[in-house]
């Protein structure tokens, strides 16, 4: 598997300010991780991994949290993936979660840890054994079904060279692979909104490749978030909206969504902390109790 996702700027804003003064941000002197970045409620990333990690009792983070609770005030907000993987960098004693695929050029600043015993990898997700996945999602109105600018572009992902692209460092989903023939219709403009997680492979990947070979079209590809690529979807915003998880329940009548890849969510560190592994009955105590996970013994 090749490492080729660029990595995310860590001139986002840093949100460890508060975190600093509460728990001893980046100074190492605490006995484990005390400190927990999360995603905004918007983000597809936080709706997966909160149903995906459970407790010793059956407790999903999600479960918990419709229930009417709430986090623990160990736990920060990182807007963005490019803001996890700062705030965690800058935090001795935090850990985060992102997108397996934007792990490989930021290991100069941090790592992925097991989750449960088992390595984050492509091969490991395809295998079952990784149980932190998730999909990658394109929505569209089901009224209106896709424009043609819009299948031909799930065409060129759905071909040879774009499946090749998926699966530097996610799961293709293709069905079958196809034929590509470039766009010959009149319409210039491709718009796709929504997760975060899922721009990096469009932009740094998907669009320039087909961009290669669709000479005068433009599409233009903003990260806001999987609610929001949801609702402009809805609203007629966007020609696909992009989401990285399943498509939400309120959506199911007025939506379509098209799997384009999984990915896994990996759980990181700082590069240089000593801890190797955490468990999801770890995971759910960090976020919802505060407990510390301890690091590895020496």
């Amino acid at each position: 598997m090749k490492k080729k996702i660029l990595a995310i700027g860590l001139a986002a804003a840093m949100s460890v300010t508060a975190v600093g003064l509460m728990a001893g941000c980046g100074d190492g002197s605490a006995e484990g991780i005390t400190v927990a970045f999360s995603r905004p409620s918007t983000s597809g990333t936080y709706g997966a991994f909160n149903e995906l990690v459970v407790n010793s009792d059956g407790v999903t983070i999600d479960d918990f949290i419709k229930d009417g609770g709430s986090f623990a005030r160990n736990v920060q907000t990182s807007q963005e993936t490019g803001n996890v993987i700062a705030d965690v960098a800058a935090t001795s004693n935090g850990l985060g979660y992102i997108s397996l695929g934007s792990v490989a050029a930021n290991t100069d600043k941090i790592k992925a840890v097991k989750v449960n015993g088992v390595e984050a990898t492509v091969a490991n997700i395809e295998a079952g054994t990784y149980k932190l996945s998730r999909p990658f999602n394109f929505v569209y109105r089901t009224s209106e079904g896709l424009s043609d600018l819009a299948q031909n572009f799930i065409d060129f992902i759905e071909s040879a060279d774009g499946q090749a692209l998926v699966n530097e460092d996610y799961i293709g989903q293709a069905e079958t692979v196809k034929n590509y023939t470039p766009y010959a219709g009149t319409e210039k403009v491709l718009t796709l909104t929504g997760s975060t997680s899922v721009q990096p492979l469009m932009n740094e990947f998907i669009i320039p490749a087909f961009l290669k070979l669709n000479l005068g079209i433009t599409v233009n590809c903003s990260g806001t978030g999987s609610g929001q690529g949801e609702t402009d979807a809805v609203a007629g915003k966007n020609n696909l909206g992009m989401i990285s998880r399943e498509l939400g329940s309120d959506y199911a009548d007025t939506l379509t969504a098209y799997t384009i890849a999984l990915d896994g969510i990996a759980v990181i560190v700082q590069k240089d902390v000593n801890l190797s592994n955490v468990t999801f009955d770890q995971l759910y105590n960090l976020y919802i109790n505060g407990t510390a996970i301890p690091f590895d013994a020496e």
